[in-house]
């Protein structure tokens, strides 16, 4: 049995709009596993949540389910969880990519709240499955240091990338898919959530994952 795992992305869940539309849809799939996973289940685990623990808790899950060979849909920040899972540890045969963080970067806070991030030790951040702001600590930001650039491909990798991503620039994406022959890029005409492209992402999980 074929199984695929979609990785959601930063202060998301496995309740996502994304998860609950690809969990509807494989239901034409008895064949095929799918899973949502959900790295901060409570938002005790979104205070603690690191790209190392992500990785590591995605790696467990895999060994505790014997799963020896996956496919992988990874959103935003859980692109860059499965590039480097599969960079490291092997076992994935394909990864579908949706506006992907290829490498950690900091995002909109000034100069003065990083620094009171850094003093506190904890900063609040909304979070769409808790529907309030949630506390996560500084070692978010000590750890993501370490991947502050972006490993090659590990298996043939398909992004998609919308061209008007506010979060994420898509020349990244462009950057990516011109340094190796392994990754295709295809551009919509959307923003950083692709929530309207959801029936084209459908196409080409059907057409690139499961062909």
């Amino acid at each position: 049995m074929k199984t695929i795992i979609l990785l959601h992305g930063f202060a998301s869940s496995s309740q996502s709009t994304k998860a609950q539309y690809l969990r509807e849809k494989f239901r034409i799939y008895p064949q095929i596993e799918f899973h949502a996973f959900d790295f901060n289940p409570t938002p005790r685990d979104f205070e603690y949540v690191t790209i190392t623990g992500m990785i590591n808790r995605l790696r467990q899950y895999l060994l505790n389910h014997s799963r020896d060979q996956v496919s992988l849909i990874g959103s935003s920040m859980g692109a860059l969880v499965g590039l480097n899972y599969a960079h490291r540890f092997g076992r994935v045969d394909r990864m579908l990519l949706l506006a992907p963080a290829l490498f950690y970067r900091t995002w909109g806070l000034s100069d003065k709240e990083f620094e009171r991030w850094k003093k506190e030790g904890t900063s609040l951040f909304p979070h769409y499955a808790f529907d309030k702001e949630v506390p996560l600590r500084y070692d978010f930001v000590i750890d993501g240091l370490s991947y502050s650039k972006p490993v090659p491909p590990a298996v043939p990798t398909l992004v998609i990338h919308g061209r008007h991503d506010d979060v994420i620039p898509i020349g990244n994406s462009r950057d990516y898919a011109a340094a190796h022959d392994q990754v295709q890029l295809i551009e919509v005409d959307s923003e950083h959530m692709l929530n309207d492209q959801l029936s084209f992402i459908w196409e080409q999980v059907q057409s690139f994952l499961l062909s």
